[in-house]
């Protein structure tokens, strides 16, 4: 396939830029941890820092010498919690400008949603069904892996690619994310790299990795569609 000069691929981080949910995935694994295995404060104690879910939970059961075949047991015992815990959180909620944009795109000629996320895509999914946005994406790059996210980004731009049948140039595929990990993803690949300040960094730490474009948030989705010719 040839690039298409026309598509365009827009690829979301999930966690502070599609949505808060807290640190309801955190407490979720840390309890899958307790309940299985009687392990404590599993996340912290790992001393994971930005990873894929893969790793972590690689990690997590390398530290505490845990027989790595229970890893599926792990994931679905996680999965389980993570429901419940959505379900209990009044608090979690999608961000400004996000329903409406993911709608407009989704009913686009020429635009594409797609995920970009260090969790889990089964995890994924749940979250994003909590909220009620999970019908806008059915193709994307997730943290079943090991690598770093640029590495689910190429793997979301194959899928994305295979699915819709199109070649995405890479001036047309954008990353849209919350932290400095995002911009620095779309720089990595070279794509087109636009900032959110809607997550833990700062607008102005965000500002300092130089993205391409940089929000305080995404309410003034018209605009948005208008700047990026998301038609």
């Amino acid at each position: 396939m040839k690039p298409n000069s026309e598509k365009k691929l827009i690829l979301w981080d999930l966690d502070g830029t599609l949505m808060h949910c807290g640190s309801d995935g955190t407490k979720a694994l840390n309890e899958a941890f307790r309940k299985l295995y009687d392990v404590e404060d599993a996340f912290s104690k790992a001393g994971i820092g930005h990873a894929m879910d893969a790793v972590i939970l690689d990690r997590i059961m390398e530290s505490n010498q845990l027989d790595k075949s229970g890893l599926e047991r792990v994931k679905q015992e996680y999965i389980d919690i993570l429901g419940l815990i959505l379900r209990e959180n009044s608090q979690k909620r999608i961000l400004p400008g996000i329903k409406e944009l993911l709608a407009h795109i989704d009913g686009s000629e020429n635009s594409y949603n797609a995920l970009l996320t260090s969790n889990l895509r089964i995890g994924a999914e749940t979250k994003l069904k909590s909220v009620g946005i999970d019908q806008y994406f059915h193709v994307g790059g997730f943290g079943d892996d090991f690598g770093e996210k640029w590495d689910a980004a190429k793997k979301g731009i194959r899928e994305a690619e295979d699915c819709y049948g199109v070649k995405f140039g890479k001036e047309n595929i954008y990353i849209i994310g919350d932290s400095i990990y995002d911009i620095e993803c779309a720089k990595r690949i070279d794509v087109v790299s636009i900032g959110v300040a809607t997550g833990f960094a700062e607008y102005e730490m965000l500002k300092s990795r130089e993205p391409d474009y940089l929000y305080e948030d995404l309410s003034d989705w018209q605009s948005l569609v208008q700047i990026h010719m998301w038609e």
